[in-house]
């Protein structure tokens, strides 16, 4: 049994997260090279008459070669994924910073995939279990912020700063005083605070080195465009959509799309705004060098500080500084 789809139809997965004592419900394929041409070869089956050999050979194999899934099975497989990860992180005796790594790279998988399937919605969904999983793993404070660090993604692209947005708000959340109930969506609008990037022509968003004027001006469409893409999808609270809408506004007015000032912003966009540029001043890009904590927090306070809620600020350095 064997498919000969060109590779852009499959996905690789994270086979060690599979659940092997449940029943498949996409099949899985193997990768071989023949005659300079990658083809996928069935390795497990999800129909019913495989179950029994399915799930001894899951249980047998240490899964050495990479495995694969049709994209059009890419929402079972996050759903899969999500529901084996909350097992683990809730039963597992592993070290909190284990528990979230294999959290983060699944938030990654989720939110590259949105980016790269044209903002597909079903993936989008996928965003609120694994933020629900962020929080579980946050819960115990044995993390830290510096254990924290160590996981995320020190390269900049929007969907690993989109899910460092979100980790860094919902653990900056208690101390700025968000009730328990409402860190989720918090977290939640962290991550997807960038999703209106879906919507930019895909050279300008990642093109390397300094945007021109012009093409400055279509990404800064991406917090309205944002915002409706939130709207459609009709699941999203208020405050998550004020997030993704509001999160270039400026404390002094002169930000985008509104033009919001001071406390005209939503305190969640202004949170959002300082783990935004907090996270984009600390990771590399191809034209820039990323800053130690320190370093960016001298330049959030000396030279953008008209940019911020002052009290959050100063609060959000007190949080960061000891650990730069």
């Amino acid at each position: 049994m064997s498919s000969e789809h060109g590779v852009e139809h499959y996905h690789p997965i994270d086979a060690k997260i599979l659940d092997k004592k449940s029943d498949l419900v996409f099949n899985i394929f193997s990768k071989v090279q023949d005659d300079s041409e990658d083809r996928f070869i069935l390795y497990a089956s999800k129909e019913p008459r495989y179950r029994e050999k399915v799930r001894e050979l899951l249980q047998s194999s240490d899964f050495t070669e990479e495995l694969y899934i049709h994209e059009e099975d890419l929402t079972l497989y996050f759903d899969h994924a999500t529901n084996s990860l909350r097992d683990y992180v809730i039963n597992s005796d592993a070290p909190p910073e284990k528990k979230m790594e294999k959290v983060y790279d699944l938030s990654r998988d989720v939110t590259q995939q949105f980016f790269d399937t044209n903002a597909s919605p079903e993936i989008l969904r996928g965003s609120d279990k694994v933020v629900d999983l962020m929080g579980k793993c946050l819960d115990n404070n044995e993390l830290g912020f510096y254990g924290l660090t160590k996981i995320m993604e020190k390269d900049y692209y929007t969907y690993t700063h989109s899910i460092n947005v979100g980790l860094y708000c919902m653990s900056f959340a208690p101390k700025v005083g968000i009730p328990a109930d409402e860190v989720h969506e918090l977290g939640l609008g962290g991550m997807l605070h960038d999703v209106g990037k879906s919507k930019i022509p895909r050279e300008i968003i990642n093109k390397e080195g300094a945007l021109t004027e012009e093409e400055f001006e279509v990404v800064k469409k991406h917090t309205q465009s944002g915002e409706e893409v939130m709207k459609e999808l009709g699941c999203y609270g208020e405050k998550a959509i004020q997030m993704v809408g509001q999160h270039h506004e400026k404390y002094n007015g002169k930000g985008y799309h509104r033009g919001l000032t001071g406390n005209d912003i939503a305190l969640f966009a202004r949170i959002c705004k300082l783990a935004d540029v907090y996270d984009a001043l600390t990771t590399r890009r191809s034209y820039k060098k990323s800053l130690k904590t320190l370093e960016a927090l001298t330049i959030m306070k000396s030279k953008m500080e008209h940019e911020f809620d002052p009290k959050l600020l100063n609060a959000f350095i007190r949080f960061m500084g000891p650990q730069g």
